[in-house]
């Protein structure tokens, strides 16, 4: 995994942004990338979808999912898109399993998937809103509670927050 491409693509659109507000607005941010974000009915085991045609991409994300869910699967529909798009023209989020029309589950696909993953957790989760956010509350990360509330700042799963916080390096 590319870490060092990842958060040198997630801080150019964060620097792109007039203002940086928390929970990050990700649907906002793909429309502005050009990509089209669309809810659909997708079935209980596919969470979302990038399509490309024709150089312009399409976000579907499962609708019936909980927000937190839809919010980290645009995203990392946002990280293939940003990281991969040259690479194939559908990726299929099937539960966090990649999927392309010319591959199957290879070591090359599944580190597509951990960078998109990791692109949605920076973004959505920026190092230093995290930190901001710790700071300002000064929690104690040991705490369960503390996570569920940097998860409902940044309207994130807790899992979630527990892995950022985790990969900055803070528990």
């Amino acid at each position: 995994m590319n870490i060092k491409l990842v958060n040198s693509k997630v801080n150019a659109i964060l620097k792109s942004l007039s203002d940086i507000s928390l929970p990050i607005n990700i649907e906002e941010i793909a429309k502005m990338r050009g990509l089209k974000v669309i809810p659909y009915p997708l079935g209980d085991d596919v969470s979302g979808l990038l399509a490309i045609q024709d150089g312009i991409g399409t976000i579907g994300y499962n609708k019936n999912e909980p927000k937190v869910r839809r919010r980290f699967t645009i995203a990392h529909e946002l990280g293939h898109y940003e990281l991969h798009k040259e690479k194939s023209d559908l990726f299929v989020d099937k539960q966090f399993i990649y999927r392309s029309q010319n591959s199957g589950n290879t070591a090359v696909n599944q580190a597509m998937e951990q960078e998109a993953n990791y692109f949605a957790s920076a973004i959505l989760m920026p190092a230093d809103q995290v930190r901001k956010a710790i700071e300002k509350a000064n929690m104690d990360l040991g705490s369960e509670e503390a996570i569920k509330e940097l998860a409902k700042i940044f309207e994130v799963s807790t899992t979630a927050m527990s892995i950022r916080i985790s990969s900055l390096g803070m528990f």
